[in-house]
């Protein structure tokens, strides 16, 4: 097949810039190659649109020429039939060959056509009136089947009632497990692939980012271009995002959520006792409990309105309230007709994730955007924490549940759920929670540390070398115990809190913290008025008797989830993954809510493969890609894919250099050396020579200035430190001096503020006028919030944020780095690279806060004598290391910034 070439103008919504053309030129180059693409575009380059009209470009050329190469093909079969040549059997092989070659191109021309002609249909308002008598007939039979299911129930109730056989209350009867054979393990995968293939559908772009807000911008770029009419847009997310039941997204947490979207999607029944006023009990009154929203016409209509018109997430939600109907389960049904599906990292990153959502990547486009930090991204999702407290949870939880129905559960079973609770027990006892281990202060007798081991030996150590994980966690998954033990322990007990210990006794055994969820077990067999008077008597707590410390430990170490057993099953799956790509942490703490297992990724590229090797092209793009090497070996290679495939882009910035002032500063207004090392930067002569820098730079700039410390803590100490030493009232003189909070919730509020002043304070010729904010690179505010026009006039970086080299976690990651990945030209050993590259990734996302259009300008101040290396210039993006100004004193960095924002004042850009 012939390749397309690169048009020479793309439909952009405005004259595009120079860097833009060539940016989607190669774009859709890398494309119909079938590439690996590394592009890098600073931001406020207009990479998002670059990457929908590049993209959406090539796929449109692509489909037509395409769909042309299947027609030619058809007729040069037809002509090949007729001729035979001189050599008969030579002849005949070729039209057996061309003839299978064009029923495939028949075929798939077929599906095309059914599928355009679908499109048309919809947007003309002509779907077929039969399709909906089939849709209401397919609801009419599952409400059926619901019905006859619910009737074999009773009438098992009845028959075991006749016979004399124990029965239990109808309400528990789901919570029972069902039979189990394991040898139909491979049925379902093998119909799930089936049908994947089956429904495979046009080709398509998965694009994917960071955050929701970040995915809904991207779709409302797409809505601004030509392609915002014409192509087929889906936007994925969780039901934490799209579920517009009440009765499910009131709840906090997502696993909850999750649980109770399943169970109403069942269309459980229940009974329910009607009373009269004198108290007495008349016949029950079965009701049905499904999801109001989740009926099958109603999904399948939103589903197509998807595909009618482009929706970002907040759309769909407003759409699907609108018409009755689950955009959660809407949009998924939407993917197979899909051109563009917009999903998050989670869902196409993680595998199971992929699979539940029906994706099929083979011979599809990814593109992922924000990509700088992937690597780190792929090995966060899949590396998995679990805490003493939910291991105890989940202990507790699935031995009251075995107590109670092991006289109804089949061999089978029982076998499994006592070697999950062998697995759970051997961890918990490793950890010092067992009964033997536990002193009377409630702090373990095992020694506090932190081990890191080897997956076999960790199995090993805990005795559970012999269990055969794989089909573990094929049990969890078939059987629903995970499911089935949530819904048990809301019925006793009501929400699952874990983590929350008692305080009248030490914890000696992983089931004593449940006393009174057996104690609840006994009173469901009681009569409701011993029940009633338990009940008073269990609420009576001395809640005075609680220590402060008692009380900290309650607010930060309880968690309320669906099921601590699905922390337990993500670790199981861990376990499985290769020897050589993971470790496992095991800290033992002091007190029991600081132990914990984490198992650790450190091969990214293992879980990026499929994606290599499955997708037709992979593109990752960001802001700042630097450095390349580290995207090109430890996940394009890593991962399969070949050198030859890989392709790298970098453009320069829209800005003007006149615009941005990049300077270093080695020394403070008094000669005092900036070192903010760990060691020094908490030095009283440091923090003052800060403070005197942070007052000349508000002096002279205008607007807002953001400044970034590297952590929470020294952010604490230095406002401590600003404020008994007068410099915060010195700072207040000149502007209006906000701190980035811990708490997520209260961050609105102080961007808000923050904007707020600069604005009302913007025509102050003398006092106070706009506004510093210092914050934390690595929190917030270093990524995902722009800080263009007067919001930013300049950033400052204070020191350079290295992270913690005692980290467990990263020493082993530096280790497995320096064994498995050649070091860098420079023969720097591949985890002390790594190390320096962590650091400069934070520094790249918080300086690229500012300068986010053409007309904007900025100045960034490099606060630390190490950013004056040739090493750390060169770390920086290109377009700001090529305008540097490396200072050697402050009078020189002062004067230049004096000088600059002096200039943009006569030329008028500074009100």
């Amino acid at each position: 097949m012939s390749q397309l070439q690169p048009p020479e103008e793309f439909p952009f919504p405005f004259p595009p810039y120079n860097i833009q053309t060539d940016f989607m030129r190669k774009l859709f180059s890398v494309l119909e190659e079938g590439q690996l693409g590394i592009f890098e575009s600073p931001t406020g380059t207009g990479k998002s649109l670059s990457l929908i009209c590049g993209a959406l470009t090539w796929l449109k050329q692509h489909a037509d020429h395409h769909k042309a190469e299947l027609i030619r093909k058809i007729e040069e079969s037809k002509s090949t039939q007729d001729d035979d040549g001189p050599d008969w059997f030579t002849a005949a092989t070729k039209r057996i060959e061309s003839k299978e070659e064009a029923r495939r191109c028949q075929e798939q021309l077929q599906l095309l056509e059914k599928q355009e002609e679908r499109i048309c249909a919809l947007r003309k308002g002509t779907k077929a009136v039969k399709n909906k008598k089939i849709q209401n007939l397919n609801n009419e039979f599952d409400e059926l089947f619901r019905d006859l299911h619910h009737v074999q129930e009773d009438l098992r109730r009845e028959l075991n009632a006749v016979n004399g056989e124990d029965t239990l209350p109808s309400e528990e009867q789901t919570l029972l497990l069902d039979e189990y054979n394991s040898d139909d393990d491979d049925d379902g995968e093998e119909r799930r692939e089936g049908e994947q293939e089956q429904d495979q559908g046009c080709l398509k772009i998965f694009y994917c980012s960071r955050t929701h807000s970040q995915l809904s911008q991207f779709v409302r770029e797409i809505q601004k271009t030509v392609y915002g009419e014409e192509a087929r847009v889906v936007s994925l997310a969780s039901r934490q995002n799209l579920c517009v039941n009440e009765a499910v997204n009131k709840l906090s947490n997502i696993s909850l959520m999750n649980d109770r979207c399943v169970e109403l999607r069942k269309g459980k029944k229940g009974k329910t006792t009607k009373q009269t006023q004198d108290g007495t009990s008349v016949k029950k009154k079965r009701t049905t409990s499904g999801c109001p929203y989740y009926q099958h016409t109603a999904v399948e209509e939103l589903a197509d309105q998807v595909l009618l018109e482009v929706q970002d997430i907040e759309q769909l939600v407003g759409l699907g309230r609108k018409m009755n109907s689950c955009p959660y389960y809407a949009t998924r049904a939407a993917i197979r007709d899909a051109q563009v599906v917009v999903l998050p990292y989670n869902t196409l990153l993680h595998r199971r994730t992929r699979e539940s959502y029906g994706i099929n990547l083979s011979g599809n486009v990814v593109v992922v955007d924000e990509a700088h930090n992937l690597l780190e991204t792929i090995s966060n999702i899949h590396s998995v924490f679990v805490s003493l407290r939910q291991l105890q949870g989940a202990h507790a939880q699935l031995s009251q549940y075995l107590q109670r129905y092991s006289s109804r559960l089949s061999p089978t079973n029982l076998l499994y759920l006592k070697q999950i609770l062998f697995f759970m027990h051997a961890i918990i006892k490793m950890l010092g929670g067992g009964s033997k281990r536990v002193v009377a202060s409630g702090a373990s007798s095992v020694t506090p540390g932190s081990r890191m081991l080897l997956v076999y030996n960790f199995l090993a150590e805990t005795f559970t070398d012999n269990l055969n994980l794989f089909k573990l966690v094929q049990y969890i998954e078939k059987s629903k115990i995970a499911h089935k033990l949530h819904s048990f322990s809301q019925h006793f007990e009501g929400s699952v809190k874990i983590n929350k210990p008692s305080h009248k006794a030490p914890v000696t055994s992983p089931t004593s913290s449940t006393s009174s969820f057996l104690a609840k077990l006994s009173a469901s067999k009681q009569t409701p008025a011993k029940q009633t008077q338990a009940k008073s008597k269990e609420n009576v707590k001395p809640e005075m008797t609680k220590t402060k410390e008692q009380q900290q430990e309650e607010e930060g170490e309880e968690v309320v989830m669906g099921s601590p057993l699905m922390q337990v099953t993500e670790l199981l799956r861990a376990l499985q993954h290769p020897t050589a790509d993971g470790r496992v942490l095991v800290t033992v703490g002091s007190q029991p809510r600081h132990s914990s297992i984490k198992y650790l990724l450190l091969n990214p590229a293992s879980h990026f493969q499929d994606i290599v090797t499955q997708c037709r092209s992979v593109v990752v793009a960001g802001g700042t890609m630097q450095p390349i090497s580290e995207f090109k070996n430890q996940l394009f290679l890593s991962a399969g894919g070949e050198e030859s495939r890989v392709q790298y882009f970098s453009c320069g910035h829209v800005v003007p250099a006149k615009q941005l002032l990049p300077v270093t500063l080695p020394q403070g207004p008094t000669g005092q050396i900036l070192d903010f090392t760990y060691h020094n930067r908490t030095d009283p002569k440091v923090l003052d020579e800060l403070g005197r820098v942070l007052v000349n730079v508000c002096t002279v700039v205008p607007g807002g200035v953001v400044c970034f410390l590297p952590s929470y803590d020294y952010e604490d100490k230095l406002q401590a430190h600003f404020t008994s030493s007068g410099i915060l009232t010195r700072l207040s003189a000149k502007k209006k001096v906000f701190w980035e909070p811990r708490k997520a919730n209260q961050l609105d509020a102080v961007l808000s503020d923050y904007a707020k002043t600069i604005k009302l304070t913007a025509s102050n010729t003398s006092g106070m006028s706009g506004s510093l904010l210092l914050s934390v690179v690595g929190g917030k505010m270093s990524e995902g919030i722009n800080f263009s026009d007067e919001l930013g006039r300049c950033v400052v970086m204070v020191g350079l944020p290295y992270p913690n080299t005692h980290s467990p976690e990263l020493k082993e990651k530096m280790l497995y780095l320096n064994k498995n990945v050649s070091a860098g030209q420079d023969g720097k050993a591949s985890g002390s690279v790594f190390y320096e590259n962590l650091c400069f990734k934070a520094v790249n996302q918080s300086i690229g806060r500012a300068i986010r259009h053409k007309q904007d300008y900025a100045s960034i101040l490099l606060l630390d004598h190490r950013y004056s290396r040739p090493a750390s210039i060169q770390a920086l993006p290109g377009w700001i290391s090529k305008h540097l100004r490396v200072t050697t004193k402050f009078p020189e960095a002062f004067g230049l910034l004096r000088k600059f924002f002096v200039e943009k004042r006569a030329e008028g850009t500074v009100s």
